[in-house]
């Protein structure tokens, strides 16, 4: 391993892997194993080095045989535990992150300076200067931001288990689409061309490079930051000459200095989409819970007013019975006068169930109650009424939005006929399905006739108490919209001269879509 990558590591120039493998050994690898990794970079190393005796002089190989590993270990300890690279198992702090990235490589650079001087060269390209300095900072930096982020998001995306399901998000992700059909080609190409050009238009297009590269992370947070930002680094390697110069190093940089900026857009962008996630699987728990809550209070009117139809029941056999027994003990007693006071009671106490919750919705489901309950509350006031249900799957809502539908349709009726000249009532309501997810359209039409005033008047106490008998709680629209969206919809009131409609689309909940109980993920995080 250590000569296969010190052979990848000679590939280039102006870009040195190798710091990034041993940088991810010791970010990702406890304490414990420390020791293995040193000796095992040692022996090798000091063979490596030993073996250059006679081509180099006892200095150089008495630095050489000082291992990497070994000046980076003080470095990444720090970062660990003072800077705080893992705030917890699951997050990263890129600012720590960065800064871990930047200390290493200025350690590393350091020590191949060293390595250089030892030498003794004085003349031609490879000679002690600050521009080797630069060339191995730059070079060091680019080697750490090629590899280092890559470990993270496998450590990020690894789950035991569920590689295939892993594998098979990543292929259908919109990331690897724009990644691999806009971004990625636009870069090689650019890189390409500068390939074939001289001097300035090649610094040109190497940092228009980075154009496609912020595009993506804007578009998808870090991941598309490590991702495009690999593909621009190792695209300026391939590019550098091989003899050091000033333009290449300041190339380097220059796009080093930039890749790591898109890392910490990148974490900005996914923190603040987890974010956006977190308030909109809050906003969808709230409405579940009022949902929820919604289904409880019609449980309980329910079994109320299947109490009270109970209650009612056993009041007229009472009455009745208490009759009989006046009857035998008085026979000259007018009864007719209890008669019509117990039945009056029974109705009311029926009534009062009737608006809790109707009867024909529980005999014979939501249509009854719709064509027949809402009918004779409208015909006692003088309406016309007529009823329209129609769609694909109106029974296969949750009975939620069954609940849902019958009270918007009561309030939306109230609200029509409020006005004193509406003569007759039509409901239409419609159900359908869109992207797995069902919705219904309820809408009340109340048509207006100034000629029917006199009726309006003749019926006055009836249609006051209209929403009495339809059990309706909600004052004004304010409080109909708001009950609209709890269902994720929305309500509308149009009027005209001729009439007055009240249309509300609501919701069921989405088919197949399931929150997310696992661990949190790791992720970048910015302070």
């Amino acid at each position: 391993m250590f000569w296969a990558i010190h052979a990848a590591n000679a590939a280039s120039a102006h870009w040195h892997v190798y710091a990034g493998f041993q940088l991810i050994c010791l970010l990702l690898i406890p304490y414990r194993y420390w020791p293995a990794l040193l000796l095992g970079e040692a022996v090798p190393n000091a063979y490596f080095a030993w073996q250059c005796l006679p081509d180099f002089n006892a200095a150089w190989v008495a630095v050489r045989m000082i291992p990497e590993i070994l000046l980076c270990m003080p470095i990444t300890w720090f970062c660990r535990e003072r800077l705080g690279v893992f705030p917890t198992k699951h997050l990263v702090n890129v600012k720590a992150l960065l800064g871990c990235l930047l200390l290493v490589a200025v350690v590393i650079s350091a020590y191949n300076f060293a390595l250089i001087s030892t030498l003794g060269i004085t003349t031609g390209p490879y000679r002690p200067r600050p521009l080797i300095a630069a060339i191995y900072l730059s070079g060091n930096y680019a080697g750490l931001l090629t590899i280092v982020p890559w470990a993270l998001i496998a450590r990020l995306d690894y789950r035991k288990g569920h590689v295939k399901a892993q594998l098979g998000r990543l292929l259908s992700s919109r990331l690897l689409a724009d990644a691999v059909g806009i971004a990625i080609p636009v870069i090689v190409l650019m890189a390409v061309i500068a390939n074939y050009l001289n001097n300035a238009p090649t610094q040109l297009l190497e940092t228009a490079m980075l154009i496609p590269a912020a595009w993506l992370t804007f578009k998808h947070g870090w991941r598309a930051a490590a991702l495009a930002g690999t593909v621009v680094i190792i695209c300026n390697g391939i590019l550098q000459p091989g003899t050091p110069t000033l333009e290449p190093a300041e190339m380097t940089a220059m796009i080093c200095l930039a890749v790591s900026a898109l890392y910490a857009l990148g974490a900005k962008v996914s923190a603040q989409r987890l974010q956006d996630e977190r308030e909109r699987i809050a906003a969808q728990e709230v409405h579940d819970m009022a949902r929820q809550q919604l289904m409880a209070t019609e449980r309980r009117m329910r079994s109320a007013a299947e109490r009270l139809e109970f209650v009612a029941g056993s009041l007229h056999i009472a009455n009745s019975q208490t009759l009989q027994h006046m009857r035998r003990i008085l026979p000259n007693i007018e009864t007719h006068g209890f008669y019509k006071q117990a039945i009056k009671a029974h109705e009311q106490v029926y009534l009062l169930a009737e608006s809790l919750h109707p009867s024909a919705w529980r005999d014979r489901g939501l249509p009854a109650a719709l064509n027949e309950t809402l009918a004779r509350a409208l015909d006692e006031a003088g309406l016309s009424y007529r009823c329209e249900i129609g769609g694909r799957g109106f029974m296969f809502l949750e009975s939620a939005v069954h609940t849902a539908i019958y009270r918007t349709a009561c309030e939306s009726i109230v609200h029509v006929t409020s006005d004193i000249t509406c003569s007759s009532v039509k409901l239409i309501v419609r159900a359908g399905e869109t992207n797995n997810r069902r919705w219904v359209v309820v809408r009340v039409e109340g048509h207006l006739d100034t000629n029917g005033v006199a009726k309006g008047v003749y019926f006055g106490e009836s249609r006051r108490d209209l929403a009495m008998k339809l059990g309706t709680n909600l004052s004004d629209v304010q409080g109909m919209r708001a009950h609209a969206r709890t269902f994720d919809g929305v309500l509308h009131v149009r009027s005209s001269n001729e009439r007055v409609v009240v249309t509300t689309l609501l919701h069921s909940q989405s088919v197949g879509v399931q929150k997310q109980k696992g661990s949190e993920p790791l992720r970048l995080w910015v302070d």
